[in-house]
């Protein structure tokens, strides 16, 4: 897509996007709904073997390391269902996107939005913290520094799921063929006592959970992306309504009377007015599309968490799957991590509309272009907020709370 393109690459490759250009006459488009058939039901099986096993086993701490894994295998499978589900609705949404009013119109606009469209390039890793706190005292250079956050956590992100991917897997190739186990589901629904076909079961397990990974990050990197999109907007508008004055100041130059200048004086503020509401749809429908998929990952990550601080005290510090059981878990946060910050970074860009209105020079500005931005004044009462099924509000605190539920319940365990 024309934006966010590393998390619809991702999914494409996964056999789970894809791309909408393609005609539908095309024989690479026929090809490609052969690869999602066959890729979606390599997804189906691998979480129809991990939850039977994780049911059938007799061992209650087994069972609770199984089950941990099991849960989020079938939040991915979830993810992707809503993903061909609302496949159209994701389209429009970045459709959205393409509508005049979003689209940059001088430098300063292609600059917001091109440090939003950059996407997890590994040079920006080099950037510290201290970086961060210098540059946010300029106002653009604040958006520069979060979207380098993002790439960071995005980049993070996917190197903590490969990680444990690494380690649930390859890490444990030797012991695992030394006691002619599996690394994810010793269930399987046939024999295994043939080397070939075990080694066929390994190599599927691995690449299963390396799917499972990937589609993952792409699909949070998607929901993130989409939100700083919507920061994205909230920061064009701003810019805009800073210099409403000059603009209706170059109108008033530019025009031969009243009459026509009046007319161009209501498109303008027209359009400005069109844009804020056009903006709180955008999120209300990435919002709508993507609500419950979050509140999964919340519910996932909270069980998650209380299994796996669990398994820390029974599991070897200095062993393979201590390590496996660590990346795992922070995945999990890192996840809700990225909706909790993001969501968060809405709701402060929406709430500098207000300022941007105020900071404009009122006494150049005709009164029906007041009263229109009273509207807007109002509108920014209530603030865009992110949900997670219309239970949590995406937001630090809410973040701060899960862990801390999440913990609170594993202390009773």
């Amino acid at each position: 897509m024309h934006r966010l393109p590393l998390s619809f690459a991702l999914l494409t490759y996964c056999g789970y996007w894809r791309p909408a250009k393609w005609p539908h006459t095309s024989l690479k488009y026929r090809l490609y709904n052969v690869y999602s058939v066959f890729m979606i039901l390599l997804l189906y099986f691998f979480t129809f073997c991990s939850c039977v096993d994780s049911f059938t086993s007799k061992n209650l701490e087994a069972m609770t390391d199984k089950f941990s894994l099991c849960v989020s295998v079938v939040g991915v499978c979830l993810k992707v269902a809503n993903l061909f589900v609302r496949r159209g609705k994701i389209i429009n949404v970045m459709n959205m996107l393409l509508n005049e009013n979003c689209i940059a119109r001088d430098d300063q606009e292609e600059r917001i939005q091109r440090k939003n469209d950059d996407y997890a390039r590994f040079s920006f890793l080099q950037y510290s913290f201290v970086d961060y706190t210098y540059a946010a005292h300029d106002h653009l250079a604040m958006n520069y520094c979060l979207q380098v956050c993002y790439r960071k956590l995005a980049i993070y992100c996917e190197i903590l799921n490969e990680s444990a991917v690494f380690f649930a897997t390859v890490g444990q190739y030797k012991k695992l063929i030394s006691m002619r186990e599996l690394p994810v589901s010793d269930w399987m629904p046939y024999d295994l006592s043939s080397q070939k076909v075990y080694t066929i079961s390994l190599v599927y397990q691995t690449v299963g959970l390396l799917i499972c990974a990937n589609t993952s990050v792409a699909n949070e990197t998607l929901i993130a992306g989409l939100m700083i999109q919507v920061g994205t907007q909230f920061e064009i508008f701003c810019h805009r309504a800073r210099n409403l004055s000059f603009s209706l100041t170059s109108a008033r130059r530019n025009t031969m009377s009243n009459e026509e200048f009046k007319i161009r004086c209501n498109k303008i503020i027209g359009n400005l007015i069109r844009h804020h509401y056009e903006i709180y749809e955008f999120a209300k429908t990435v919002n709508s599309v993507f609500q419950y998929m979050i509140f999964l990952q919340f519910c996932i990550s909270s069980i998650v968490l209380c299994l796996s601080v669990y398994q820390f005290s029974k599991v070897d510090p200095f062993s393979m799957n201590f390590l496996w059981s660590g990346f795992y878990l922070c995945c999990m946060l890192m996840q809700v991590y990225l909706y909790c910050w993001f969501g968060n970074e809405v709701t402060l860009k929406s709430n500098k509309v207000r300022d941007a209105i105020y900071d404009m020079d009122w006494t150049m500005l005709p009164t029906d272009v007041m009263k229109s931005l009273l509207l807007i004044l109002i509108r920014t009462d209530r603030p865009v907020k992110m949900t997670s099924g219309h239970v949590v509000v995406l937001s630090s605190q809410s973040f701060v709370s899960v862990s801390t539920i999440s913990m609170l319940l594993t202390s009773k365990l």
